[in-house]
């Protein structure tokens, strides 16, 4: 099974901007959109199903890869990211300067928003083997923390060592998992590709 995990376009309005799960792509965002819609129309095997985070920026990702693909964009809120349930209490050049998020690691730490890490770790989990149950080639659009969550569960990295594993996912990267059953019936994950932003004209980072 193929599995493609791409996060949002660009959708950041400045250092001061403080992030929530309602802010739409900007218009360098748009263009990243597109240009991820066309490339993945001209795989040899495109994406056959299309399933988003309910995130405006994840979801305006989608429905790009939609139009390109003839496919309908279906909607799980729980690939949202990390805190995303409260306004950021950080604007982004406190979360560059600061880096609140590398507090973030333990399993019981929690967001803004009390989410734990360890229940959004669970719930990306969840989310993505209904996913994997669903066959096909699916495209999963989302976020780099949401990304990062589902990389660390198909590899078996425990919750236990939570700063084990990090992944870092641009703009409209995308990432392309290789999934299959060995001769005893146990799942294999192969790691095609990570953050591959070849087919950007402009590979933002935020």
């Amino acid at each position: 099974m193929r599995l493609l995990l791409a996060r949002h376009g660009h959708a950041t309005s400045g250092p001061d901007h403080r992030w929530t799960a309602s802010d739409p792509l900007t218009g360098r965002g748009l263009q990243q959109a597109d240009e991820l819609a066309d490339h993945l129309a001209s795989l040899r095997r495109p994406p056959t199903r299309i399933i988003a985070s309910t995130a405006e920026r994840a979801r305006q990702t989608a429905a790009a890869c939609g139009r390109a693909l003839d496919l309908d964009v279906s909607e799980d809120p729980r690939l949202i990211e990390f805190g995303s349930g409260a306004i950021s209490p950080f604007t982004l050049a406190e979360m560059f300067e600061q880096m609140p998020y590398d507090e973030i690691w333990h399993p019981s730490d929690s967001a803004w928003d009390g989410e734990s890490v360890v229940a959004f770790w669970g719930r990306t989990a969840a989310a993505i083997e209904d996913v994997v149950a669903g066959g096909g080639t699916p495209l999963v659009v989302s976020h780099g923390g949401t990304t990062t969550a589902i990389l660390r569960h198909l590899l078996h990295v425990s919750n236990e060592a939570p700063d084990a594993l990090h992944f870092f996912v641009s703009n409209a990267g995308l990432c392309d998992v290789r999934l299959r059953a060995d001769r005893l019936g146990r799942r294999r994950v192969l790691l095609a590709r990570l953050n591959d932003t070849s087919f950007l004209s402009e590979v933002t980072e935020v």
